[in-house]
């Protein structure tokens, strides 16, 4: 019981953190429904950070639409490079040992941290070029 509870407050913890201010309705309610238990919390994680995924590739592909040729150069460049970050240390903290079954709630949750925060960093540079 103590490790359910646990493992729902790693989870929760980085959903304080200001990018996750505009976190979906969904995913609030997939989380209250998964009662603690951690791979149901995975499972709303991975709707998510699907959600996100969308958004990211959207604002990417329209700031790819509109910039110059060096602003495109620039901006692939930055994203493949916060990509590496994001990539590596997700699969650092879904790996490791010291954390046990928990190091994937916690992979997870640095995951949809990182990725929403990419992403509303990319939408406010959409909403700068209208």
């Amino acid at each position: 019981m103590v490790r359910k509870f646990l493992a729902a407050g790693l989870v929760l913890a980085p959903l304080a953190q200001p990018a996750f201010a505009q976190q979906s309705p969904q995913f609030d309610a997939c989380m209250k429904q998964a009662d603690g238990v951690s791979t149901r919390m995975l499972d709303c994680g991975k709707k998510e950070i699907d959600r996100w995924d969308k958004r990211l590739n959207a604002a990417y592909q329209t700031l790819m639409h509109r910039g110059t040729h060096a602003e495109r150069a620039k901006l692939q460049q930055e994203q493949r490079a916060w990509l590496r970050h994001h990539l590596a240390e997700t699969q650092r903290l879904a790996a490791d040992p010291n954390n046990g079954s928990v190091a994937f709630l916690d992979s997870q949750a640095f995951e949809l941290s990182d990725l929403s925060g990419r992403t509303l960093a990319l939408e406010k540079r959409v909403g700068r070029h209208h």
